[in-house]
């Protein structure tokens, strides 16, 4: 009901009391939908707030407005200074101005989501939402709509009010077709009279439940004949539940996008563990080859033996520098790692689904929040909170993840330093290229679980990669629990003592399987 013509026209007659005489002192933007401007007499101040975010279009009129020293722009200043003359209406439409003297004046032009302020000065020379480029053409006589509101014209418009008087809006259109558009043509016109006049002299209802105003009578809700006082109510009314839906909607938002990346990792994994399911178990190609040691002779690329699971014969790839013993071994530990991964795929699967669950019983519970006190405190309990507005200090390294296993990579050599001795933590496993520079790897440690080999693997060849080894076919890689790494005083950056290390041959890969 706020940008209805009759409450405007009485917002308007109401502002001409308040501001005749007084001064425009300033007239200022601290976000880019709130104008604020600020009046002033020999012994008082008047402030008018607007916010015309497409979704509130709403003004209030507060007794102070505290300006930010930062992130705030005057605007309109051609009428700094200038007395205000007069504030009317525009007849039968949802504008009003605030006349200025030298022929000025600012058009508060309320069309709901294409609301706008304007400057004019005989036409359009500023607009507040420069986004609402067409109001630069706009005619401000044109916003006088020049209606007659007559028995006859009535009767062209099919006895819709609506249709005669469109600045009526759509709560005076509901009312009158709940009550009125049974009645017999020849009536209609004496309860439009009868409704147009109580529309100028009713109270100003404020319902608490709908949070909106109303020139209606409305059961249980407060009355005020003053439109300034309801117009401060429903600003309060308004802001508070646009601005609490807002960050709820966000919050909902965020944890629905969190749903669906936990569904399409579980889409994945799904499917990678299918691949890896139907792929042969390494451990029946080793028993084949123990099972035909004599046959095979050492330096083969490959070999064809019986397959003693079926009456098949079978072609298996070999390591010609290794024996047929250590190439067994190799599928063995292969299907070590093919268990090991299936273990950890499944895991992964059973702890997104039970994430997805506690994601949804979230959004249940944020439901049911009803104002921002509870909302402040789902946030808090739930880790959800905005991070400051303090930009984020770049990471010194790179993450990667293998199997929900968290890998770091360092970026440089005092990045490594950083990684090493300040991000790492004493039973996180570190990895380093042997006997060459190259990037410090962390794999964070899962209290109760040992690193698999598949993932000390990944870590190694992610390690062989970041090295000066990055372009041997194989490279030997140190790794060691973090807590066996130190740093020796006046050491150069990236340089440590490595205790208690193990070595690993890996082919260097950017992206490991």
């Amino acid at each position: 009901m706020f940008s209805n013509y009759f409450f405007l026209k009485r917002l308007a007659a109401s502002l001409k009391k308040e501001l005749a005489g007084f001064t425009l002192i300033e007239c200022f933007s601290q976000n880019k939908d709130e104008l604020v401007i600020g009046f002033a007499s020999e012994t008082e101040e008047f402030w008018i707030k607007a916010n015309l975010d497409p979704n509130i279009s709403i003004i209030s009129f507060p007794d102070t407005v505290a300006r930010a020293r930062r992130n705030s722009i005057d605007l309109f200043t051609s009428l700094k200074s200038k007395i205000v003359v007069d504030c009317k209406v525009f007849q039968f439409d949802r504008s009003f101005e605030i006349e200025l003297e030298g022929a000025s004046s600012l058009i508060f032009k309320m069309h709901g989501r294409r609301a706008n302020i304007l400057l004019a000065d005989e036409k359009i020379t500023e607009i507040f939402r420069n986004s609402l480029s067409a109001d630069l053409d706009l005619k401000p006589e044109t916003l006088n709509k020049n209606i007659e509101v007559s028995e006859s014209v009535f009767e062209v418009n099919d006895f819709n009010p609506s249709d005669m008087i469109p600045a009526l809006g759509k709560e005076v259109q509901s009312y009158w077709d709940s009550q009125f558009s049974n009645l017999e043509n020849s009536q209609k016109w004496i309860a439009l009279q009868k409704l147009l006049s109580e529309l100028e002299t009713n109270s100003i209802w404020l319902d608490e439940a709908n949070a909106n105003l109303s020139l209606l009578p409305i059961e249980g809700a407060t009355e005020t004949t003053d439109p300034i006082e309801a117009s401060n109510w429903l600003y309060a009314k308004k802001t508070r539940a646009f601005y609490f839906d807002r960050e709820k909607n966000q919050v909902k938002s965020k944890l629905n996008q969190s749903i669906r990346q936990s569904e399409n990792y579980i889409f994945k994994t799904s499917e990678k563990l299918r691949l890896v399911q139907a792929q042969r178990n390494p451990e029946e190609i080793a028993n084949i080859i123990m099972a035909n040691l004599s046959l095979i002779d050492k330096g083969l690329s490959k070999v064809v033996l019986n397959d003693i699971y079926s009456a098949d014969f079978i072609e298996i790839k070999l390591n010609p520098k290794l024996s047929p013993q250590k190439n067994a071994e190799n599928f063995y530990r292969k299907s070590k790692n093919r268990h090991q991964e299936i273990d950890s795929l499944e895991k992964n699967i059973k702890e997104k689904q039970k994430k997805i669950d506690e994601l949804k019983e979230k959004i249940n519970s944020l439901e049911s929040i009803q104002n921002s006190k509870e909302l402040k405190q789902f946030l808090k309990s739930n880790k959800l909170e905005k991070p400051s507005g303090k930009q984020e200090k770049a990471k010194p390294y790179h993450e990667f993840e293998k199997d929900s296993w968290n890998i770091l990579v360092g970026k440089n050599a005092k990045s490594n330093d950083e990684l090493t001795l300040k991000v790492a933590t004493k039973n996180d496993l570190w990895l380093h290229a042997k006997d060459v520079s190259g990037s410090h790897v962390v794999v964070k440690e899962k209290p109760g679980q040992n690193f698999p080999l598949h993932i000390v693997e990944y870590a190694a060849a992610l390690a062989a990669f970041n090295s000066k080894r990055k372009t041997d076919s194989v490279c030997p890689v140190v790794y060691t629990k973090k807590k066996f790494v130190r740093k020796p005083k006046g050491s150069m950056p990236g340089e440590v003592i490595v205790e208690k290390e193990e070595v690993i041959l890996i082919e260097p890969n950017e992206n490991p399987d």
